[in-house]
């Protein structure tokens, strides 16, 4: 009887110690990630994509990389080509990950890529675009900048394995004073095309008239 039991319990701890075994084999990535192996603590080359994944129990653990469109929102400051400071700079940007490029950037970077590179190149490249603008420009060339600081970032972190799909910028705020500059230009401005308005149909009616 004592014999019964004791292989019964050996059998029971051989099941648990098998099932250990077998979910510590089994790996199970969500779709939109991609899993980063690692061996003894190394990157491995390959990556595992969606689904069910076998791995090394104790020797292989999985990192899993979210890979779908993610956005960043930053706010800050810059000045212009014409020294104008713009504060509260809304700039917004998707990026994602490349599955191809995973590992590399894990076994480069860590997970906390987006505070480590994202946001710097975001940053450095939004400020030193605006500025090779004049605060006017960048009012009326808005698109532009935005198309010429995504094309930057674009080429900075694409070898890291992060794709910038949109970058924008939402909004820009200027100083009191430089508001009430453009607002006195704009006045002129439409001051000017009156008086030219004004000038031309004098000019017709003056010809009417002479030909009466």
């Amino acid at each position: 009887m004592k014999n019964k039991e004791r292989i019964i319990t050996i059998m029971i701890c051989l099941g648990i110690i098998i099932l250990i075994i077998l979910f510590g084999s089994i790996r199970t990535v969500g779709t939109g990630y991609v899993g980063v192996k690692t061996r003894f603590g190394k990157v491995q080359d390959e990556t595992i994509q969606e689904g069910l994944n076998f791995k090394l129990p104790f020797i292989e653990k999985v990192e899993k990389i979210d890979c779908r469109t993610q956005k960043i929102e930053y706010e800050m400051e810059a000045s212009s080509k014409d020294l104008q400071k713009i504060n509260n700079i809304k700039v917004a940007v998707n990026y994602s990950v490349d599955k191809q490029k995973a590992n590399i950037l894990y076994r480069e970077i860590g997970k906390d890529f987006k505070s480590v590179i994202i946001e710097p190149a975001i940053y450095e490249t939004v400020k030193s675009t605006i500025a090779n603008y004049t605060a006017e420009e960048l009012v009326t060339k808005r698109q532009e900048v935005s198309t010429l600081a995504q094309e930057i970032i674009t080429n900075k972190l694409n070898d890291k394995g992060i794709n910038i799909t949109s970058l924008s910028m939402v909004d820009l705020s200027f100083s009191e004073e430089f508001d009430k500059a453009i607002e006195e230009k704009q006045i002129v401005e439409q001051q000017t095309q009156q008086a030219k308005y004004e000038l031309e149909k004098a000019k017709v009616e003056n010809e009417k008239k002479i030909e009466n």
